[in-house]
């Protein structure tokens, strides 16, 4: 997953040549992409539902294994987007497959689970622009074959996941009937997700870009590339032991205050190669221990985290869009300008949470969860 979120970003100049496009216009495979994802958040979501999760990690991978395939062999733009949008269609079932599996299991070790979880898919976005520079960006068809290959290979690992379906569950009967009290947690968490994916994205998405237009080589847009998703998978490795001495209240928080002076830092053409990568390490934690907070305080709540993955989703869409409809109007020194504002809007709803208490969930039994 993290190979894949990785790939466009640095690729991106070489669409517009091996597609004859302008920049903005390469900068559709990444919205389609998370176009693909959003909707495939809808099948991992009733597959979970109604299915063992080992089901829907092989439809997941599979539907990746089609996807990367196609990109590999697709000649007009059209069809290669189309391949894209089946890549993100896979990644969005896997995506909400993963992290409601995993928000299942037993509270102890829960945030070490999320959090190393998690920083795999940051080491796996920090191979994929190292391997981009090896094999040179204008040969990115061999990069998708070897997606589709590895991803073939993982649809065949999964005969140890033991998942209920979620319909299962007693307890998220239980939560389901509090509406009233849970509805304002949950539209706020939306609203903080889909902001912290407009970050992550739009920042892996266009940093590549914003270098390379300000003077920068294309491998030097790799590297900065790779060394942010490097400092977002150490910083998820650091996760869980900092979970243990700060909350993840003061982990969310503290790490988007962080990023937006990171985001701000970026704008200068000297320091933005550094500011990058430190931006990955501070945001890291910001995704795993928000759900820890989220499943705090609304415990054996596997619908609502299945929502709010859901929604996040959006993020990945906007974010990346409004960025490439502002390069092209402005260019690409808004893109800091934009991921600031982006942070800080996620730090202001990401503190309203402050006022809610966790919701009192009583009588039934324990839900099931995942091994």
């Amino acid at each position: 997953m993290g190979a894949v979120t990785s790939l466009f970003g640095p690729l991106l100049v070489s669409f517009t040549h091996r597609f004859h496009l302008s920049l903005p216009s390469a900068g559709a495979a990444l919205s389609v992409y998370f176009v693909g994802a959003t909707l495939g958040v809808l099948p991992g979501w009733l597959g979970l539902k109604r299915l063992p999760g080992r089901s829907v990690l092989i439809f997941s991978l599979v539907s990746i294994v089609l996807g990367a395939a196609g990109a590999s062999i697709a000649l007009p733009w059209s069809l290669f987007l189309a391949s894209v949008f089946l890549i993100g269609l896979g990644f969005g079932a896997l995506d909400i497959g993963l992290n409601t599996l995993l928000a299942r299991t037993a509270l102890r070790g829960r945030a070490h689970r999320l959090s190393i979880s998690n920083a795999g898919y940051g080491v796996g976005a920090v191979i994929c622009p190292l391997v981009i520079i090896v094999i040179n960006p204008n040969n990115f068809r061999l990069l998708f074959g070897g997606l589709a290959v590895i991803a073939l290979v993982l649809s065949t690992l999964n005969g140890g996941v033991h998942a209920p379906p979620l319909r299962t569950e007693p307890m998220q009967l239980e939560i389901t009937r509090m509406k009233a009290q849970r509805r304002p947690i949950l539209v706020t968490f939306i609203v903080a997700y889909v902001l912290y994916v407009a970050v992550e994205t739009s920042a892996s998405g266009w940093m590549a870009t914003q270098l390379h237009g300000v003077g920068y080589s294309e491998s030097s847009g790799s590297l900065v590339t790779a060394g942010f998703w490097m400092g977002l998978a150490i910083g998820r490795l650091l996760g869980g032991p900092l979970y243990h001495r700060l909350s993840e209240k003061k982990l969310v928080l503290g790490g988007l205050v962080l990023a937006t002076i990171a985001c701000a830092v970026a704008y200068s053409d000297a320091l933005a190669p550094y500011a990058y990568p430190l931006l990955g390490l501070i945001v890291a934690s910001v995704f795993p221990m928000g759900l820890m907070w989220y499943t705090t305080l609304c415990p054996h709540d596997s619908d609502g985290l299945s929502l709010l993955l859901l929604f996040m989703m959006v993020g990945g869409v906007a974010g990346p869009a409004v960025v490439s409809l502002l390069v092209s109007q402005v260019g690409v020194h808004v893109v800091p300008f934009t991921l600031a504002v982006y942070a800080a809007l996620d730090l202001a709803v990401f503190l309203s949470a402050l006022r809610f208490r966790p919701l009192d969930v009583s009588g039934g039994s324990m839900s099931a969860t995942t091994t």
